[in-house]
């Protein structure tokens, strides 16, 4: 060992001093702020590490449905949010294949609008001065640099300010900072039903939209283009694409005239974008995946991208965040004994599971139907052919209830029913044939086994060549013994897989924000 390390090494035995917690919260955007605010408001001492400091962009789709929207309302952030501008929008342009309806939003009494798209770096600023208000400690430009084991059992943190190392203990840890956790990465969380991409995002606002777009927000995907858009904050008009690989190389080098070129193609981005121009950077992510991971062990929890990261396609990470963090914050209540008398016995390790399990339960349908908003190439047909048939009974609202995470995937689109469906495609005799057959192998082969696998959790094992961001503790081997049944505790790493981001770039307004520094991204 070098002389610096051995002095090192002497400054951190012979340190006693350390500041105690009830939780450490890692990670201070659309999952940590909230949940900060959930838990000082509940009475508990939290205290919020952020490597970034604010306001900050970061990739993001910046789009909230109905459910998001109510959350803000109940979290009573939701005048804030209205000060930056945003128009909610209450109607959807939705185009599937050859299928095109534009409807309702199917909104509830108390609920804000449908849809919203606001820029992350004003939502995550109104979040992160509510986790303040509500009285958390929040450290901005702090990074974690090593996580404290004892026992077995993460107790704490080591974290970096300004060259400076401060000690966190707490009974419980948790990452909420993003695809790229170092908290997953440290406490060893394993991936699994892992799907990679097979589409490129790109992102990008507008100015100068034409009025008439402020209430619609745009979902068109036929052939081999998607593309989805609606009014934003401060007259802003956001407009994303998604090409597929054949398109990637083209993209890279020309990444505004492709945006622009996609947005041309779709008839309501055109029209309302006539006399329009680009006016921020166009961020774009190009290789990623889909994922679960374990996220719940000894004295840790993930929540948010940590933990679960779908598609872009179906733009629910925040939403998804929102919904997390709303039923996670009373567990770690339950879970530190803080609720009072009639709480459940259930210990720290036991409630969080079931909080992992109810996770993966909720979210389990809408991860798949990202996947196939997210494959390349057509929609299956039998898929707008079901909306087809829900528009004319006026059961639209139930598909889209999926945007708002109100109705389940499995019920919108049953597999008896897509059966049949394609079945009385083949009979009518206007669809070929032979794709038709094709299609319905694939989901009669596909599908079931998704649903197999929903039970029974496909691991991956760790990216092991990937280099830690940070150093590293070796984990004790008492470790291994959590108690977690699914998936089985694994050691390893989750460093920076899947997670890079796109290069290039030709211009002010055309540059690429590279996405492999913005890990708390909920995108």
């Amino acid at each position: 060992m070098t002389t610096k390390g051995l002095a090192g090494s002497e400054i951190r035995r012979n340190r006693t001093d350390a500041e105690h917690f009830d939780v450490i919260i890692v990670g201070a955007r659309c999952a940590g702020s909230p949940l900060a605010t959930l838990l000082s408001r509940a009475g508990l001492k939290v205290v919020v590490v952020e490597q970034a400091t604010f306001p900050r962009e970061v990739l993001s789709s910046h789009l909230m449905e109905a459910d998001g929207l109510l959350f803000l309302k109940r979290l009573g952030v939701l005048d804030s949010v209205e000060k930056t501008g945003v128009r909610f929008m209450r109607r959807a342009d939705t185009k599937l294949n050859d299928f095109h309806v534009v409807s309702q939003f199917p909104l509830r009494f108390d609920d804000v609008g449908g849809a919203t798209f606001l820029r992350r770096h004003l939502l995550d600023s109104i979040l992160h001065e509510a986790a303040v208000e509500a009285g958390a400690d929040v450290r901005m430009g702090t990074k974690v640099v090593e996580m404290i084991w004892e026992r077995g059992r993460v107790a704490g943190v080591r974290a970096q300010h300004d060259g400076k190392e401060t000690v966190l203990r707490a009974p419980l840890v948790v990452g909420a900072d993003g695809r790229n956790s170092t908290v997953a990465y440290m406490v060893g969380s394993r991936k699994y039903n892992v799907v990679p991409n097979e589409r490129s995002y790109y992102f990008t606002f507008f100015e100068g939209a034409h009025p008439s777009s402020d209430d619609t927000f745009v979902f068109h995907r036929w052939g081999d283009r998607m593309v989805w858009a609606g009014p934003a904050d401060n007259g802003l008009y956001l407009v994303g694409v998604s090409p597929e690989g054949h398109e990637r190389e083209y993209f890279r080098r020309n990444t505004e005239a492709g945006l622009l070129a996609h947005m041309r193609s779709c008839e309501p981005t055109a029209e309302a974008l006539a006399d329009a121009k680009i006016a921020t950077k166009i961020s774009g992510i190009v290789k990623f995946e889909g994922y679960f991971r374990q996220s719940s062990g000894p004295g840790w929890v993930l929540v948010g991208d940590a933990g679960h990261f779908k598609d872009p396609s179906a733009g629910r990470g925040i939403g998804d965040a929102f919904r997390q963090v709303e039923r996670l914050a009373p567990a770690i209540v339950a879970a530190l004994g803080r609720s009072g008398p009639g709480v459940s016995a259930l210990g720290q390790d036991e409630t969080l599971r079931l909080w992992t399990q109810w996770r993966d339960r909720r979210f389990e349908g809408h991860y798949w139907l990202a996947n196939i908003l997210g494959e390349a190439g057509a929609l299956p047909a039998a898929v707008p052919e079901a909306l087809k048939g829900m528009a004319e009974r006026g059961e639209i609202g139930r598909f889209l209830d999926l945007y708002h995470h109100r109705s389940k995937y499995y019920e919108v689109f049953p597999l008896t029913d897509m059966a049949v469906i394609t079945g009385r495609m083949m009979l009518s005799g206007k669809h070929k044939r032979l794709p038709l057959v094709r299609e319905t192998v694939k989901l009669l082969a596909r599908e079931p086994r998704r649903r197999w696998i929903n039970r029974h959790p496909q691991l991956v094992s760790s990216d092991v060549t990937a280099a830690p961001p940070v150093r590293v503790r070796p984990v004790p081997s008492a470790a291994a013994a959590d108690p977690l049944p699914v998936p089985a505790p694994q050691n390893g790493s989750n460093g920076s897989a899947g997670a890079n981001g796109t290069t290039g770039s030709n211009g002010s307004a055309g540059s690429v924000v590279k996405d492999a520094d913005q890990k708390n991204a909920e995108v």
